[in-house]
């Protein structure tokens, strides 16, 4: 039987009032000027049939976050590169290492990765058989934290990163970004209702 797990944690610079997420970790400077605009939008890897299962897997969750966020009101998330990194680089660290846990939010905003953003936020996942995105997709939106993230209005970017291991284990993250100078309210720090799902299905490409 395939078993999975996920969990969140967010980090969010003291220029902002608020966080999200049920672990948090806040500092009040970065080691670098922060700088006063953030990366502008990005297009999302097309995720063709033809493309690697891990780029057909991002792309369909990067797709659902952005049908929830619609089907609720809220403003679509863009697509950025350099969270992706961070999310596939994370994700293949712990396919190999076997641990799953966070990375060290706080770090990666104090550093140049991920210069132009101020707060972010991380959602992982872990199973030990191949599922498709709807299914790491929809344990994100049943776990209040995960959801606040996917749902959470002061989010402006996000970067889907995932590998599929040779063990036949799957591995996950979705870096949600706030860029600076964002038209977005604060980072919340309040729960969205579970229901409606818009997209709960266990569909969708898998590895």
């Amino acid at each position: 039987m395939t078993r999975f797990r996920a969990a969140l944690v967010a980090a969010v610079l003291a220029v902002l009032p608020g966080t999200a997420g049920c672990v948090v970790t806040s500092s009040s400077s970065a080691t670098g000027p922060l700088v006063a605009s953030g990366p502008a939008p990005q297009s999302a890897p097309a995720g063709d049939p033809g493309a690697p299962a891990e780029e057909q897997i991002a792309r369909a969750v990067f797709d659902r976050v952005n049908d929830e966020r619609e089907a609720r009101g809220l403003e679509p998330v863009a697509w950025n590169d350099a969270l992706a990194t961070v999310a596939r680089d994370w994700s293949a660290e712990m396919a190999d290492t076997g641990e799953f846990e966070h990375q060290d939010i706080r770090a990666l905003l104090q550093g140049d990765e991920l210069s132009g953003f101020r707060a972010v936020g991380e959602n992982i996942f872990t199973a030990t058989g191949p599922v498709p995105a709807g299914t790491i997709h929809a344990g994100w939106m049943r776990s209040d934290g995960h959801r606040a993230n996917v749902l959470n209005p002061g989010w402006d970017r996000l970067g889907v990163g995932v590998v599929c291991a040779p063990d036949g284990s799957v591995w996950a993250a979705q870096e949600f970004g706030r860029t600076a100078g964002a038209d977005r309210p604060a980072v919340a720090s309040s729960t969205p209702p579970v229901d409606p799902i818009t997209r709960p299905t266990d569909d969708g490409p898998t590895c």
